[in-house]
């Protein structure tokens, strides 16, 4: 389903659903007070962003340390599954999904999981989503006696009832991974704290699990890029791009040509070095340009190439970059360390910045920048990203030289005026 269509059916049918909830709630509670009850089988609910999945990874971690080993359980679109699989964290029984591929299919696969979910008698349920109705909804419907979730307090506009039982106030000034450990810790917290949680959540996260690719595993991927260009052996410098920004907002997308451009001066700069682009099936049309515009020898065609997000890890693990947009496959190369440059404009990485000690983002501060938010429920007037048209070809050169050098791979030092956040700034 289209995003925006989403966003319309979730606020004009999710916004009275949620009213009506409301009153439903205030009934029972009149008859029946809500008792906080410790948690042993805690469902987390994100369903729409796969790097999402993979930032609330310390809270995972942290619930199943709850209450002497909590049970954690996830939540997801169907098409976003692997996201969760691949943090090799929860075992797949535990991994329930919903098929959004069109509205039919989406309004019975959420039934029958509300139906599922019953039958789990989960305790708890911790929603993740940023204001989303429809988590809210089923929140509620599951039964559970915790409900967690982000409550919008004095904020106008983000109406998504009253019937939550632990309310987290939403800080958007922190990155998201705290905001998700936030909810998590709201368990621990007094039941009368408004709002919650009044604590540094810092120290509970943790670092994301790391993925090394065996021999056995590269094998293939090797005699894949060497089927593409019989040049290329494991000793290449391999330097991969992800210029589409996907179908659900392609307002993230740096210009694609300097993609190319910044391909064909590392190609210059490193003369072992070959340039790979990545991608779906539906990013052909940019792996096409792409190749056009860097032409030579020393470029190859992934997309559509790798079977499965597992499979596009062993890639990262015989690569030595990743230059991307801010996109999913951004928090992919931090379960391999993989050194990574990333464009940020519409969103921040004070936020969403990838959690590997090894990215480089690039974001350009213009004073409309960040346009997503959870204020708009990532809805923007935006059709021209100039906030990232200013971040330069140079720049981004300059910002791959350095990523290259965390693995000793030598290149000029960036320029002054390059505007980098590590991950370390926004933690």
């Amino acid at each position: 389903m289209h995003v925006r269509f989403m966003q319309l059916v979730d606020f004009w049918v999710g916004v009275p659903l949620c009213a009506a909830l409301s009153i439903a709630s205030s009934i029972i509670s009149l008859f029946r007070s809500p008792t906080p009850i410790p948690p042993r089988k805690v469902l987390f609910i994100e369903l729409s962003e796969m790097g999402s999945a993979i930032l609330s990874y310390s809270a995972l971690v942290k619930a199943q340390k709850l209450a002497g080993g909590a049970v954690p359980y996830f939540l997801i679109f169907r098409r976003n599954r692997e996201s969760c699989e691949i943090l090799n964290f929860l075992p797949n029984d535990r991994i329930l999904v919903i098929n959004d591929r069109s509205f039919p299919e989406f309004a019975f696969s959420a039934f029958r999981t509300l139906l599922r979910l019953r039958a789990e008698r989960f305790d708890t349920v911790i929603d993740l989503e940023l204001f989303s109705r429809f988590t809210a909804i089923l929140t509620f419907l599951s039964g559970a006696a915790n409900r967690i979730g982000f409550h919008r307090h004095t904020w106008e506009g983000l109406y998504r009832g009253n019937f939550l039982t632990h309310r987290v106030n939403y800080n958007p000034h922190q990155h998201i991974s705290l905001s998700f450990l936030a909810l998590v810790s709201a368990l621990e917290a007094p039941h009368d704290e408004v709002p919650m949680v009044k604590r540094d959540v810092r120290s509970d996260l943790v670092p994301l699990p790391q993925r090394v690719a065996s021999p056995a595993e590269k094998e293939p991927i090797w005699t894949l890029l060497q089927s593409l260009n019989a040049r290329i052996t494991p000793r290449s410098t391999l330097l991969l791009f992800n210029p589409d920004p996907g179908d659900q907002l392609p307002i993230r997308g740096w210009p694609e040509e300097r993609f190319a451009e910044v391909a064909s001066a590392l190609l210059e700069k490193y003369p072992d070095s070959f340039a790979a682009i990545i991608g779906l099936s539906g990013s052909k049309p940019y792996a096409d340009r792409f190749m056009q515009h860097v032409g030579g020898d020393r470029c190859v065609d992934l997309s559509g190439q790798t079977r499965s997000i597992a499979e596009l890890l062993v890639v990262f693990d015989c690569a030595a970059l990743l230059v991307t947009n801010d996109s999913g496959p951004v928090h992919f190369a931090s379960l391999c360390n993989l050194p990574t440059v990333v464009l940020f404009g519409p969103e921040t990485p004070a936020l969403y910045g990838p959690l590997g000690g090894r990215a480089i983002t690039l974001f350009s501060h213009f004073a409309c920048s960040p346009c997503l938010s959870a204020l708009n429920h990532r809805h923007t007037w935006c059709h021209d990203s100039k906030c990232l048209k200013a971040i330069s070809t140079e720049e981004v050169v300059d910002a791959c030289r350095q990523a290259l050098s965390f693995l000793g791979i030598t290149g000029t030092r960036p320029h002054a005026s390059l505007r980098v956040l590590n991950d370390s700034k926004y933690r």
